[in-house]
């Protein structure tokens, strides 16, 4: 007898519930069995190449929150990959019926799929019927998350990495990048691997551009070490240059913009943080530009 002629006997719902009822018993008292219906086994795959699994049937819940694929395949012989194959049918149907089906799509309504292997053959079947059961020491059927590390993380070493990498995601502010960029060229190095430390660097330094930080010099950089030291004079450059278009805006308000375009001068080349200071320290404290300008100089 051949499987053609088994598909006909079961295209026939009957058929089908007693199956469920006695090979898929958890199910018998949940399932609407006149919303059976066949279902198309026309799949398509990511390669848009077609796919045909002998029979696939769909049923509701009574109470209308669930909807079954049942996967029919009828098989004269043992076939030691048959659980690939049920796999991969039951993952088609279920992305085409996601697709079609906006409920669903919305997790509205749950799914559940069974794989039933009507075996009609001689030989007792001995191919494995989970997929986990083919792989040695892992789940294929499962996967597992790596998210960023909790604020609360002790100190990261070189297992910490991935996801230190994972966190720079949400990195925006220049302050908090100068926190984190240390600490990763430190846990870098730890790896004890010069090359793996230039890579590093360069994939750091995309990053970087991406949101923004970029200089001539940390172009230049090739190695954790040097994108540290240029990322840093680059922010302190930045930080600067917004220092003191602060300061001569104050200064331009108080004393007119002439002075405001000698203290630029005065600071275009020689400024630094603590010459920033006691610049804002001297406008506070000076009424007259002559005095303000005197202590900008440093003779006042």
């Amino acid at each position: 007898m051949d499987d053609a002629a088994f598909k006909k006997l079961f295209s026939h719902p009957r058929l089908i519930e007693l199956l469920i009822r006695r090979h898929v018993p958890e199910w018998d008292e949940e399932i609407e069995y006149a919303t059976l219906e066949r279902w198309p086994t026309e799949l398509i795959d990511e390669r848009l190449r077609r796919r045909y699994p002998d029979m696939m049937w769909r049923a509701r819940t009574i109470d209308g929150t669930t909807d079954m694929i049942l996967l029919l395949e009828i098989q004269g012989r043992p076939e030691r990959h048959m659980v690939l194959r049920t796999t991969s049918y039951n993952v088609l149907a279920v992305q085409a019926l996601i697709e079609h089906d906006k409920e669903l799509g919305r997790g509205e309504r749950q799914l559940a799929v069974e794989s039933l292997v009507l075996h009609h053959g001689d030989r007792q079947w001995n191919a494995p019927t989970r997929l986990r059961e083919l792989f040695r020491d892992s789940a294929p059927d499962t996967y597992r998350v790596v998210e960023p590390l909790p604020p609360d993380a002790p100190p990261p070493g070189p297992l910490d990495l991935p996801q230190m990498i994972l966190g720079l995601a949400g990195v925006g502010a220049e302050t908090d990048m100068m926190e984190h960029v240390p600490t990763l060229r430190r846990v870098v190095e730890g790896c004890g691997d010069e090359d793996f430390d230039r890579f590093m660097a360069r994939g750091v330094k995309a990053m970087l551009r991406s949101k923004g930080f970029d200089t001539d010099q940390l172009k230049e950089a090739m190695t954790m070490a040097t994108v540290e030291t240029e990322f840093r004079r680059g922010w302190d450059a930045v930080r600067q240059a917004g220092q003191l278009t602060l300061l001569r805006r104050q200064a331009a308000r108080k004393f007119g913009s002439g002075t405001a375009e000698e203290l630029e001068r005065l600071l275009a080349r020689t400024a630094d943080g603590e010459q920033m200071g006691r610049v804002a320290t001297a406008m506070v404290d000076c009424d007259v530009a002559d005095d303000f300008l005197a202590r900008v100089r440093g003779t006042g």
